[in-house]
């Protein structure tokens, strides 16, 4: 049995935030796993045809990944998506895993939000990763979607107000506006701006903290609020690195018993 794992991302073209989050990701499961080969996968197109294009950087889709790995002579395979909930994104994995794994057996990890402890370990990273005080809400900003998952992102809305904190998105049901509502109702107006994504690439260095008048940040400053921003990708925090290490483990466990 020649087993190998293979660490699937959206993915990113800013290489200052792919190395301190993808890369860092994959450094601590290559640490975990020493005898185990760790290749991967990026699941955007554009992103791998521009890392090819701009720095000679190739990185394979999930479907390439496999079928490399086939070819090498891998039997089994463990597939970690570093991906927040089960969304499209985790969808296209799925399917790409079906039509792309050949003869090897692989095994697909869950995606870091999937129940309600998972929802409950995420404000718990978030709030130690983040130590603010008092006077100073924190104020996450996820990507949102269209796809049934975006409810996880309202119920993990549900549990960051329960203990100071909130949430809102960029494209999902949990809207920006709203959440300056509810924060407008309160008694705080120092807001500290931190993206809920893997990566800090586009939307957090730009439709997040940029100064652009159409920002979030600037459009919280229109509103009243002071504002600081935490340029962060989640990847950077230990705590969900560690709990991205957890799906591994499980994912592995059951391809093991399989």
């Amino acid at each position: 049995m020649k087993e190998a794992i293979l660490v699937v991302s959206f993915g990113t073209t800013h290489l200052d935030t792919l190395e301190k989050t993808i890369c860092a990701i994959e450094a601590d499961v290559a640490a975990a796993y020493p005898g185990i080969p760790c290749r991967r996968a990026f699941t955007s197109r554009i992103i791998r045809r521009r890392l090819l294009s701009q720095y000679g950087m190739e990185v394979l889709s999930v479907a390439d990944a496999l079928h490399r790995l086939e070819e090498e002579g891998f039997t089994r395979v463990t597939l970690q998506p570093t991906l927040l909930i089960p969304g499209e994104e985790f969808d296209r994995i799925r399917e790409d895993v079906l039509r792309a794994s050949g003869e090897m057996s692989v095994t697909v990890g869950l995606p870091l939000l999937w129940d309600d402890s998972d929802l409950e370990a995420m404000v718990d990273a978030l709030q130690e990763a983040y130590p603010l005080p008092e006077d100073t809400v924190l104020l996450a900003v996820g990507h949102g979607t269209s796809h049934a998952a975006d409810g996880l992102y309202l119920r993990l809305q549900k549990h960051m107000r329960r203990r100071g904190m909130d949430l809102c998105t960029v494209e999902g049901s949990a809207d920006f506006d709203s959440a300056v509502n509810t924060l407008l109702e309160g008694t705080r107006r120092k807001i500290h701006l931190v993206p809920l994504l893997i990566v800090a690439g586009d939307h957090t260095k730009n439709d997040i903290a940029g100064t652009e008048p159409d920002s979030l940040r600037s459009r919280l400053e229109e509103a009243g609020f002071t504002v600081s921003c935490s340029l962060q990708g989640l990847g950077e925090i230990p705590a969900v690195r560690k709990a991205i290490l957890s799906r591994l483990a499980t994912a592995r466990a059951s391809c093991k018993q399989a």
